[in-house]
């Protein structure tokens, strides 16, 4: 029996491996959630938890996003180059826009509500 159980583990494992070496590290992705695909920019409003200027990322607790089918969460996101991050900063409250980028959404826009 305890060879049964080991083997099923095995092939578990075996048949998620690509499904979570896709979701590693992508910032954005929203890997086991049911999201809709969306073809273009999305508006929505949220907190800044954590900002990273050097990197150019941000988290945000926003609220729901319909058009992505996504909840009220905090995630991280990357930001487009061309998007000014001075003067932002934790807790303050923004207006932003995401644009699908690779497998995930990246920050087009963003600004002090």
């Amino acid at each position: 029996m305890k060879l049964k159980n080991l083997m099923a583990a095995v092939v578990i494992g075996l048949s998620l491996g690509p499904a979570l070496a896709a979701a590693d590290n992508n910032m954005g992705s929203m890997s086991g959630m049911d999201s809709k695909e969306s073809t273009g920019p999305v508006q929505s409003r949220g907190v800044i938890t954590a900002i990273n200027t050097e990197k150019r990322k941000v988290t945000l607790k926003h609220e729901p996003i319909p058009a992505l089918n996504w909840p009220s969460m905090t995630m991280g996101f990357s930001v487009a180059p061309e998007v000014m991050l001075d003067g932002l900063s934790k807790d303050d409250a923004v207006a932003f826009t995401l644009t699908p980028a690779g497998k995930g959404q990246q920050v087009t826009s963003i600004s002090k509500q």
